[in-house]
């Protein structure tokens, strides 16, 4: 499964990549710009986004919302990992715009990796 890690945080982004060791390739990106050239430059489709919201140049929203809007890349399923309140107008933002699951952190390694393989076998059931 390929799996696309959007998250400015370096440590975040190493405490996932432990999350996934051995069972995922895994594309990484530090904001939403440079996650959205990984989809670009992806040679084989991204099959799961775990995407943060509060990131410098492109938030969260911004990208969910470019991709939702690119045929090719519009169904692939996005688990926001979050500290957003429940109140936030970004977590808003995100179900309005279809995201598959929302996770908060600080969130266990096991508990992510259950979530995004859910929401990956969701959206191939759905296909």
């Amino acid at each position: 499964m390929r799996l696309l890690i959007v998250e400015d945080s370096e440590l975040i982004r190493k405490v996932t990549r432990l999350a996934f060791r051995g069972t995922h390739q895994l594309h990484e990106a530090a904001n939403g710009h440079e996650g959205l050239a990984c989809l670009t430059a992806a040679t084989e489709p991204i099959d799961a986004i775990v995407l943060d919201l509060q990131m410098p140049d492109m938030n969260g929203v911004e990208f969910l919302r470019t991709i939702r809007q690119r045929p090719a890349h519009c169904l692939i399923p996005v688990v926001v990992a979050t500290s957003e309140t429940e109140s936030s107008p970004l977590l808003r933002q995100v179900r309005e715009l279809g995201v598959t699951a929302i996770l908060k952190k600080p969130w266990k390694p096991q508990e992510l990796s259950d979530i995004v393989d859910q929401a990956v076998s969701q959206a191939r059931s759905k296909r």
